[in-house]
């Protein structure tokens, strides 16, 4: 999957990263997140999962989540704090946030949430592929349905004018 991280601790953002390269996802990392913001807006299509800090100057993870579904109503956004209290997370998902993860994060579970989304886009992908070919079937059989009746009528006006 192709991840956009945003962090203001360069450390936290730098190991989350590299983690998740391990698990062949391309991360773009940016310590800055009014400039990743604008990256994701530039081509949002391009990122599959946005994942942000909560606590970062300038602009709240909250925020984060609140552009990058302006943007996109799609967007799927995980937020991750070291302040994981109860309202916070609560804060969280009123906002939409896919997942919420107190920091340190449980990688496996982060992993499995990331698992999850690639499966929803998948899943996703298949129905639009699905009614993509549907449609065109769809269309075949109107026209062939068409030419039929098209045929019929000039049988019927032959058999008719025979008379």
């Amino acid at each position: 999957m192709n991840i956009l991280i945003i962090d203001d601790d360069s450390g936290c953002l730098d190991s989350l990263s590299s983690s998740l390269q391990l698990y062949s996802h391309n991360c773009e990392a940016h310590t800055n997140a009014v400039k990743a913001i604008e990256i994701y807006r530039e081509n949002p299509s391009r990122f599959d999962l946005v994942i942000t800090d909560m606590k970062m100057p300038v602009m709240s993870g909250i925020e984060v989540l609140q552009k990058a579904l302006q943007i996109n109503k799609d967007a799927k956004v995980i937020i991750i704090t070291a302040y994981g209290d109860v309202e916070t997370a609560i804060l969280a998902v009123n906002n939409h946030a896919y997942a919420f993860f107190g920091k340190p994060i449980n990688f496996q579970e982060l992993l499995e949430t990331i698992e999850r989304i690639e499966n929803e886009k998948n899943e996703k992908k298949l129905t639009k592929e699905e009614q993509t070919r549907l449609i065109d079937e769809y269309a075949k059989l109107k026209k062939a349905f068409e030419e039929l009746q098209t045929l019929l009528n000039r049988d019927r006006s032959k058999t008719e004018g025979g008379k």
